[in-house]
């Protein structure tokens, strides 16, 4: 990890980053959080405060959230509100990396895929050759905001998990080192829980938590409730309708008046991919739509 040692660290105090802090003894790290009561700020203080040299919380409110989202959208041109939240709290870490004078920053995107760290993949812990094969496909289409956000904010983004030989050998080994079970409770990441359980104690066995949860960035979600009435709502939700896009709250009603500002109706788009179901937007992915956040984005397929 010689190589980072000048660069800052984004900390969640999730397995991945406190394995990365641990490592690199980072000059400076960050964890963003909405509000002082996420389980980011306790977990990232408990290994800050015994590796990092400098540690940050970068505590936001929802007008702070509500003001950078135009941003996030014009930048991922979606109006999905999972992408949207987690891509938010990105950028704060990294804004306030660059803002504490740091031209670089590491984070740990990667390893959830790599080694099966997801939750949704639980579901395949006991048919782990259909679970390798999930795998498999997700690394063909796995994509990170955190290198595009690095752009807009002219901050280098270090992404340890995906480099060489570690990415080589993330994607070698048997399935069968990266499931294992302690009290009759699977787990993925097993070989990275072994390799730092000393280190990092309980740490290694944080439940894992999405980036939105752990950041307390999925609350953002009771900010639209205020925003907009339930007339309003019903209006446009029957207008969208009309323009092939189904709407799912408030929120994501909000995120598309955005999106709609920037790029006009998805259904407008020329294209020779399929189409998703749920907004009529060119699909890269027919399971998943990263304009709105359908999943499977064609019906019936």
């Amino acid at each position: 990890m010689s190589k980072y040692l000048d660069n800052s660290l984004l900390l969640s105090g999730g397995l991945d980053s406190s394995i990365l802090c641990y490592l690199m003894r980072p000059k400076f790290s960050v964890v963003t959080s909405l509000g002082h009561n996420s389980q980011d700020l306790i977990f990232a203080n408990r290994i800050a405060k015994k590796y990092s040299q400098n540690h940050i919380e970068c505590v936001v409110d929802s007008t702070d959230i509500v003001e950078i989202i135009p941003h996030i959208i014009k930048t991922f041109k979606t109006f999905d509100p999972l992408e949207i939240r987690n891509s938010s709290v990105i950028f704060f870490g990294l804004r306030e990396a660059r803002n504490n004078g740091y031209n670089s920053i590491v984070t740990g995107d990667g390893a959830d895929e790599l080694f099966a760290g997801y939750n949704y993949l639980q579901r395949y812990f006991a048919d782990l050759k259909k679970l390798q094969e999930i795998l498999t496909d997700l690394w063909k289409i796995m994509r990170f905001s955190s290198r595009k956000l690095g752009e807009t904010l002219d901050i280098k983004v270090d992404t340890p998990y995906l480099e060489k030989p570690l990415y080589d050998f993330a994607t070698a080994i048997d399935i069968h080192e990266k499931v294992g079970e302690i009290n009759g409770k699977k787990w993925g990441k097993f070989i990275l829980r072994k390799a730092f359980a000393k280190e990092l104690g309980s740490t290694v066995w944080r439940k894992k938590m999405a980036l939105e949860q752990g950041s307390g960035f999925e609350q953002i979600s009771i900010e639209f409730e205020k925003l907009i009435d339930n007339q309003q709502f019903a209006k446009e939700l029957q207008d969208a309708a009309h323009n092939n896009v189904k709407i799912s709250s408030k929120e994501h009603l909000y995120y598309y008046r955005i999106y709609e500002s920037f790029f006009g109706r998805p259904i407008e788009e020329t294209c020779n991919s399929p189409r998703c179901s749920f907004c009529g937007s060119c699909l890269e992915y027919t399971k998943y739509c990263y304009t709105c956040g359908a999943f499977p984005a064609i019906l019936n397929l």
